[in-house]
């Protein structure tokens, strides 16, 4: 997806035509879960800055499951120009967790399941697609 979403963003998303959002998948232990609500939190600084934390996130994932949850997410932040501090006390506030563990419910209750699957007006795709496909069914569902 990473090599496609920069493409999709310029054909579609830039021009209004398609939303594209983010459901967090938290079924990979605590690691996943700590990612989420980190990148939740990021968003909650800036709107951009949960794309920022998702990428960077992404980009390292190696490192994720081995690290210190809120320093390593803290410190990441820094990094990226956030707001470290504000960051970890989002990460440590309960509703934060509550909040990504009901946006993977509703991605669950969608029948969304794999990683990526993609949700384009309730025709549910798995899978990393070529561009061209993602562009036939856009344009299938932009025409409808």
């Amino acid at each position: 997806m990473l090599r496609v979403e920069p493409e999709l963003k310029a054909q579609y998303v830039a021009s209004g035509q398609v939303k594209l959002a983010f459901s967090p998948i938290i079924d990979l232990g605590p690691g996943s879960l700590s990612s989420q609500i980190a990148a939740q939190c990021a968003g909650q600084q800036a709107p951009l800055n949960f794309w920022r934390m998702h990428d960077a996130l992404f980009e390292n994932q190696s490192t994720i499951y081995g690290a210190p949850a809120n320093d390593y997410y803290a410190e990441l932040a820094n990094s990226l120009g956030m707001d470290g501090g504000a960051l970890r006390a989002c990460m440590e506030d309960p509703a934060s967790e509550a909040t990504v563990t009901r946006l993977d419910q509703a991605r669950r209750d969608a029948g969304i399941r794999n990683r990526p699957s993609f949700d384009i007006n309730g025709q549910i795709i798995a899978g990393g697609l070529p561009l061209a496909q993602f562009q036939q069914v856009i344009e299938e569902k932009l025409g409808q």
